[in-house]
């Protein structure tokens, strides 16, 4: 079943209504809850889900607005589950189980988690810029690079340890309350775990409720801008896969309609199992008929699973 994430209209609106009818005004019935959803709004939002209006395929953490976190300031990123910090890591931690409770509660299969970052002035900026002036594949970005990935290096195997301890009570959870926690794959060359991360961790975490998250955009932007490659990525963590979010990607700009920008969907589709959550992932600037168009171009590529003639 393909869902559509609320992240369509959570960011300009305070109505939990709202948002799900937005979904169902595009023809589907299924949605990700994501982090913009309040307190408030999830209240509205559970009648629906009570009344089987609308299906809840995966939530994306923290969910929702943890207490006192504005929600102009709503993020996945909000706590880190990788800080050195153990007072930010048990915040961290505490509001991913209530993710997990309502996981549990809506009896959805899978909670989509990030890890955090590595501290480092964000060398993003300067990509991009290399990236516009077509400079990535030149030497000296490349030496650029290389450097950054050193800097982070120093001070990635503190934040992998911090993360791996903070999966370790989450694991234990999730797998009481029988979900599955997928690690997403991130945008930035800082944001934790880079490929070589995963491969420790899913490591570590064989047998576990632990599994891998691919986020079409965040890996297509991470490819144009010369960090990793999305097959490696597939390749390596596909095994694992357990959801998949599908969004359009331009150069670094994401969360497009599907369809509309360089993502590669034969290679995406390799990877994709019949159990495989899939959601598209858009966000506001995407207008009705964009999405709508965005559906069409999945269905008839084979990535939602469905009939592309069921729903015209």
């Amino acid at each position: 079943m393909l869902g559509v994430s609320t992240s369509l209209r959570s960011e300009v609106t305070n109505s939990g209504v709202e948002v799900i009818d937005a979904v169902l005004d595009l023809g589907v019935e299924a949605v990700e809850l994501e982090y913009r959803i309040t307190s408030s709004m999830l209240q509205e939002i559970l009648p629906l889900c009570r009344q089987r209006q609308i299906a809840v395929v995966s939530l994306h953490n923290f969910f929702p607005v943890p207490e006192k976190v504005p929600k102009e300031k709503a993020s996945g990123d909000v706590f880190s589950l990788s800080a050195l910090d153990k007072e930010e890591r048990d915040l961290a931690i505490k509001y991913t189980l209530r993710t997990l409770e309502w996981a549990e509660e809506l009896e959805v299969q899978a909670v989509v988690l990030h890890l955090g970052k590595i501290p480092m002035d964000n060398p993003m900026e300067t990509l991009r810029r290399l990236y516009d002036q077509k400079k990535i594949p030149t030497e000296a970005a490349q030496e650029f690079i290389r450097e950054q990935r050193k800097i982070r290096a120093a001070k990635g195997q503190r934040h992998l340890d911090a993360a791996q301890r903070s999966l370790e009570r989450l694991a234990r959870q999730a797998e009481k309350r029988d979900v599955l926690i997928g690690l997403e794959n991130r945008s930035n060359i800082q944001d934790v775990p880079n490929l070589e991360e995963f491969k420790v961790l899913f490591q570590e975490f064989t047998g576990s409720p632990v599994r891998y998250w691919h986020d079409v955009g965040h890996a297509a932007t991470q490819q144009n801008l010369g960090l990793e490659n999305q097959e490696e990525l597939l390749k390596n963590c596909g095994d694992l896969l357990v959801g998949i979010h599908l969004h359009g990607c331009k150069g670094y700009n994401d969360h497009e309609a599907p369809g509309s920008g360089e993502e590669d969907y034969t290679l995406i589709k390799k990877y994709l199992k019949p159990e495989t959550i899939r959601v598209m992932e858009t966000h506001h600037r995407a207008t009705r008929k964009e999405l709508l168009q965005g559906l069409q171009f999945l269905k008839e590529h084979g990535i939602t699973g469905e009939d592309p003639k069921a729903r015209g």
